[in-house]
Formats: structure tokens, sequence, C-alpha cells
């Protein structure tokens, strides 16, 4: 009885893997905030849940505590050890737990759920059969991401409004797709080369094709050339007399991957598919040079555990060098590093990277040292094959470690194709360890069972029942917010009420108190503007209550501001977004001036070199008429990017206000050469010619009443004169405003010599 109970639980577990294998890389969801991520990650935790409570039942049917040892358990093991203990001391705990929404990968709970998944995995995959079956599902996946994200490229669209994109992808992701791909291609490849009875030889050519093609249009360059070296790493171990016997089969693929890469990149005239190559959205990955200069200047101030996971947004906007500004994405903020080695390094420290070091090495070191042995092997059986092929895997998936950051889907196959590598191997499937605490129970009829078992899984219990519990609720949160966003643009109280619910289920996620302080502010500004003063009536029809209800949303937008500052202390964004409330009702709220020059400090001293953040606090001075300190950081921003339009244009006219006419004049001059090289026919350039033109008249004129007026149209007051009578009353004891230090003067930027630093009056 005992042994067919425990026989059944192996199969469920067997089969939930399956299953895992199989829905990971296809599921996604349009009722979550971020459509492919976070179902996944969703759905992998109750898995993994699920998978551990029936693999610790086991022991309990089996009497023992039983788990196979694989080469792998100590880098993981120390990778979960220093994720943990670096979450702790994180300076953004919520974040390092949960991620920073919408993305999830890289989190806490994500490291914790794919390690345990892998220990799951590891144990469950028993013998060749487990193992053969286990790639079945995962190939059986993967032919369905290729064959949907190939009819995407070829504009063949599912039947959902966000699947109606050239670059859709079941996974979310082009890289993850590709890495799917080219972690499974081996197999088939190497069925080719050495033929046998695993996959059928029209099986294999269909997958090698299918993947290889999808590969090429799709992938990056880093991910192209392992694409080639897969290649030849699968001809040189095949040897060349084997390779002979099959040469014929074995160049199919070859000649049609050859002939997909001609096809994507040769322009010659008709090729519809370069056109659509060209046009395919590529990923962007942030640049090697400025990545390693982040996860260094993050491994210098955090060197043993790091930041914390989910913390290298924080670390990019903190440690970003100042040539990142000319950079074509230089408006945009990066998660991730260039690969995962430097994202370890800056987010989890010297012990993190340590980990995935020794992971990385114990992979090649075995993968080398089979693919050696199997050179000089004449064997071509099933199982012999497997461990060939899911050497070469290993490899790969070691490779795209070191040309990009991971992704979900790339990190759970990653596990998964490590996992079958390390069980496909005799030696390492043989050992198996039993854990007993030495206490024993008689039964009724008087025989011995171990305790250790029950013990553990009372443990998994009280660990299992609030992390299914917190996982549905952060779920449902997510899907109120998802609601919130689909509404924003129709019905603003609906949009307020789905965010409360999404607080109130996951009060931690500073995500949900950004968008609700905005929400807050946008429904305070839309009945100020509806009953605010006009034209035809310069008093309004704004009453008491009205009035009081502007006021409670103003606080609650102001409340909700501060809270996600609070839960989320490194996150730029979230400084910049309570600055723009106080900003927003300067002139309605007493002290709101000087609490926004204090929330823009707080965020540039979390992001020092964005020319944005400097540029927004300018038009702060430049709006109470602070001319001097208006120039200073319009100049801050031109030294932090030379080529920043729009920094110049706001200087030129601080300048003019300023009756530093010959300054302004030198300044849309270079605002002017500025825009004929980079925006030659753009309507900026209209409005630069005009603003320089209107200087220089200003100059030959000197006409003051002339240029009071042309001033007084340039740039509206810094107030919102519909919401008269209202007082927010929580902004007292205003902030002692403190200047950030200026930027060191850029020798690129061409701008005049300001006189001395005037004080910081507000």
């Amino acid at each position: 009885m005992k042994n067919t109970v425990s026989f059944y639980i192996d199969k469920i577990i067997t089969y939930l893997l399956l299953a895992v294998a199989v829905i990971t890389p296809l599921l996604f969801f349009n009722q979550t905030t971020e459509f492919y991520e976070m179902p996944k990650m969703f759905f992998l935790v109750v898995a993994t849940v699920v998978l551990v409570g029936l693999w610790i039942f086991s022991w309990i049917v089996k009497g023992k505590v039983i788990i196979n040892r694989t080469p792998l358990d100590i880098p993981l093991l120390v990778l979960l050890v220093v994720v943990l203990l670096s979450t702790y001391f994180s300076a953004n705990i919520y974040p390092a737990i949960y991620g920073s929404l919408p993305r999830v990968h890289g989190s806490a709970v994500s490291w914790v759920t794919y390690i345990l998944l892998y220990f799951v995995a590891a144990s469950n995959l028993k013998g060749i059969a487990e193992i053969k079956n286990f790639l079945y599902a995962l190939m059986g996946g993967a032919v369905v991401v290729a064959l949907v994200t190939l009819a995407a490229f070829f504009k063949l669209y599912l039947p959902f409004d966000f699947a109606q994109a050239v670059n859709f992808t079941p996974t979310g992701s082009s890289f993850s797709t590709a890495a799917l791909l080219l972690m499974l291609l081996p197999l088939p490849l190497l069925s080719l080369a050495k033929q046998n009875k695993y996959l059928p030889i029209p099986v294999s050519l269909f997958l090698t094709i299918l993947f290889s093609a999808v590969i090429a249009l799709i992938s990056s360059l880093w991910v192209d050339v392992l694409l080639v070296l897969v290649y030849a790493l699968t001809a040189f171990v095949a040897k060349p007399h084997q390779v002979k016997k099959t040469l014929g089969v074995f160049l199919v693929p070859v000649a049609t991957t050859a002939l997909v890469f001609i096809l994507a990149y040769a322009p010659f005239p008709g090729n519809v598919v370069q056109s659509l190559e060209a046009n395919f959205p590529k990923e962007i990955q942030l640049p090697l040079e400025v990545s390693w200069k982040i996860s260094a200047s993050a491994f210098r101030d955090a060197p043993f555990i790091g930041t914390g996971p989910s913390s290298y947004l924080f670390n990019f906007t903190a440690y970003k060098p100042l040539e990142f500004n000319q950079l074509n994405v230089w408006s945009f903020s990066f998660d991730t590093a260039f690969n995962e080695f430097l994202q370890v390094l800056g987010t989890l420290g010297f012990f993190g990277f340590m980990g995935l070091l020794v992971l990385s090495l114990v992979v090649i070191a075995h993968g080398w040292r089979l693919l050696s042995a199997n050179t000089a092997s004449q064997a071509q059986d099933v199982s012999r094959i497997l461990t060939t092929g899911l050497a070469i895997s290993g490899l790969t998936t070691i490779a795209l470690l070191l040309v990009h950051a991971t992704t979900l889907v790339s990190f759970v196959i990653m596990l998964f194709v490590l996992a079958s590598f390390m069980m496909s191997q005799d030696h390492v499937r043989e050992k198996v360890l039993e854990f007993s605490i030495g206490i024993k129970a008689l039964t009724s009829e008087n025989k011995q069972f171990d305790l250790f078992p029950i013990v553990v899984f009372i443990v998994y219990l009280i660990l299992a029942v609030p992390v299914l519990f917190k996982t549905a609720s952060v779920a449902m949160a997510d899907y109120y917010h998802r609601q919130a966003l689909s509404q924003a643009n129709k019905n603003g109280t609906l949009t307020y009420q789905y965010l409360q619910k999404a607080e109130q289920l996951a009060p931690e996620m500073d995500l949900y108190r950004v968008d609700m302080a905005q929400t807050n502010f946008a429904l305070a500004n839309a009945l100020a503007l509806q009953k605010g003063p006009t034209k035809d009536n310069p008093q309004g029809t704004l009453t008491n209550s009205d009035k009081q209800t502007i006021q409670t949303l103003l606080s609650q937008a102001i409340n909700e501001g501060r809270v996600s500052v609070v839960l989320s202390p490194r996150s730029a964004r979230n400084w910049e977004v309570l600055a723009s409330i106080y900003q927003n009702i300067t002139g309605v709220a007493q002290n709101a001036l000087a609490f926004a020059l204090d929330a823009y400090n707080a965020a540039i001293q979390r992001d020092p070199v964005n020319p944005a953040l400097r540029l927004s606090v300018g038009g702060i001075y430049y709006a109470v008429k602070n001319y001097n300190l208006a120039t200073r950081f319009f100049t801050d921003a031109i030294n932090l990017k030379p080529d920043y339009a729009n920094a110049y244009y706001n200087l030129a006219l601080a300048d003019r206000d300023n009756n530093d006419l010959q300054d302004a004049a030198l300044v849309s001059n270079q605002l002017v050469i500025l825009l004929q090289k980079n925006s030659p026919n753009s309507a900026n350039l209209k409005a630069a010619q005009t603003l320089y033109n209107d200087i220089k008249n200003q100059i030959a004129s000197n006409n003051q009443a002339a240029q009071e007026q042309q001033a007084s149209s340039q740039k509206a007051p810094l107030q919102n004169s519909n919401i008269s009578g209202v007082n927010v009353s929580n902004l007292q004891n205003a902030p002692k405003v403190t200047v950030p230090t200026p930027v060191k003067s850029n020798p690129n930027a061409n701008i005049p010599q300001l006189s001395p630093t005037p004080t910081p009056t507000p």
C-alpha cells in the first residue's frame, strides 16, 4: 500500500513538472499590470508550493527524507542565502521582496521560487525516461512559442488586441524566446549529426529549422553568434567521420539558417523579409561599458551582499556615468545590466557573484568533460546522445549569461536544462542523501517510523499557507490595478475605487501608491477645471463642498506620494512624482514650493546626472521669477547633456527675462546650431530661430516694453488659478530648501560664463 501511494505521488509530481515546463513559456494574461512576467510568476509560485508539498509528503509515505544531490546544490544554496541576507539588509526591502513592479523577475520571491523548483526537478527526474519526457515537454512548449513568434513576425496575429504587434511572443520578450530556443536546439541538432531513436529525423529537421529560423529573425547579434557556435560545437562533437554519414541531412538546417540570415540582412530589391527584419522592434540593452561602471560603483558601496534583489534600477539612477546622456536612450531607465554577471555583482555583491561564478564553472567543467569523452566514444545510444546534447545546452546557458541579463523564462528554462543535464549523468543520479534526526515513533502495530518527515511537513504547512494567501492577495491587487489602468482615461471614479482595492490587498506596493497619488491629483484638477473660473464666469461655480472635496483629494495625493517614498526610498521616480504634485499646487497650498524643491532635491540625489530633473527645478525658479537660480539649473542640465535642446531654450528665456540679452543671444544661437544639426526639419528649429531673432531684435531696439510683453507670453505662471480658496492643511513646517551642488562645467556645452551662484531663496 505504501509503495502504491508513493508511486502515485511521484507520478503526480512528474506530471506537474511537465505541466510547468509546457505552460511557463506560453502563459500570458491581459488582466494583470504586466501581461507576461506577472502571470508566469503567480503560476510558478503556486506550482512550486504545491510541488514542494507533494515532495515532502512523499517523504512521509516513504518514511525518510530523500534528496538527490547534484554538483549545483552548493552554488544554488549560496545564492539563496545571499538573496535572503541581501533582502533583509536592503534599503528598499519591499521592492527587494516583490520586485520593482511591474517587473518581478530578480526579486527575492523569484529567486526562492526558481531554486526550490530546481531542487524539486532534480530530485524527481530519476531516470532517462523521465528526463526524455521532460525534454519533450520543454520542446513542445518551445514549438508553440516559435510558431506564434514566427507568425507575428510575418504579421499573422493572435486574436488579441495586445498581440497585434510584429514582436509579439508568448514569453514576453524576443530575448526570452531566442534563449529558450537556443538552449533546446542542441538536442535536435545533435540527433541529425548522430542519428538515434530519441528524435526521429523528420522531427529533428523540423525543430532545428524552426528554432534556428526564429532565432535568426528576432535575436540580437550576440545571440546570433551563439547560434553559429552551437552549430560548430555540435559538428565538432559529432566528429567528421560520423557527420559524413548524415552530411546531407545535417546540411539542410545549415543551409536553411544561412538562407534566413541572407534574407534577413541582405537589402536587395523585393526582399520582404529584410524589410520586416529592419522594422522589427529589437530590445534595447544597456551598453557593456555603462553597465560595468554602474555595477562596479554599486559593488564599491555594498561589496559583500550587494544593494538587494531587484535594485538594479536604483543602482542605475544613482551610478550611471555622465556619458550615458549622450546615448539615444538617455531618457530611458534600465532595471537590468548588460549581462547576468554584472546584474548579480551590483545587486548581490561578492558572495552572490561567486555563487553564480561557481555554478557556471561547475557546468562548464561537467559539460566539457562529457564532450571530450564523447568525441572519443563511438556510442550512439539514446542516453549518450541525451547527455551530450544536454552538455552543449548547459554550455549554451552559461554563454547566454554572458551576453544578456536573464528573464523569467530564460532563467527557469536554464535551471530545467541544468537539472536535466545533471540527472542525465549516471554518477550524479546515484547520489541520494537520506536525512533523519533519530526520533522514532511507534504505530499501533509496533512498527517504527521516522518523525523527521512529519516535522518538515508541519514546517512546510506553517510557511505554505501564508505564502499562498499572500500570493492570492497580490494577484487580486494586481488585477484591480490593471482594471484601474484600463479605466484611467474613461472613468476617474472607477479608477480611484480599483486603486483603493489594490492598496488594501497589497499596501506595501509603491507602484499602486504612486498611481493613487496621481489619480487623486487628476480628480482634484478635473473638478477644478469643470467648476473653476472661466472667461464667461470669472467667479466659477465651486461650492464649499467642492472646495472641501478638492482639498481632500489633494491631501490624499500628497499622503500617497509620501507613502510611496517611504516604501521605496531609493526610487527617484517616486520622489519626482511627489515633487510634481507639490509643484502643481504651488499658489494653492502654502509652502508647496518649498516642499516641491525639497522633493526634487531628493530625486536629484538619487538620480544625479538626470538633466530632466534639473530642467524641472529650473522651471520652478523661472515661474516664480528667480531667474538667477533658474539660469543655474538650466545650465546644470546643459552641462549634464550638452545637446539638450529644451535646456538651451529655457536658459535663453531665463537670460532674456533677466535682462542678460547678450547671453540669451549666444544661448539661442547655440540652440539653432544644435537643432540644425540634429533636427533640421523640425518645428523646434523654427521656434528656436524665432526666439533668436526676437532676442536680436530686442538687443537692437532695447525695447523694454516689448521684452516684458514677450516674457508674459512665453511662460505661464506656476499655479492653478482654477483651485482658488483651497488650503491643503498638511503642508506645515516647510523644509529648508538646499540647492544641490552645481554640475561641473562641461567643455562640450557652448554656454556663456555665469555670474556667482545666488542664494537659494525660493
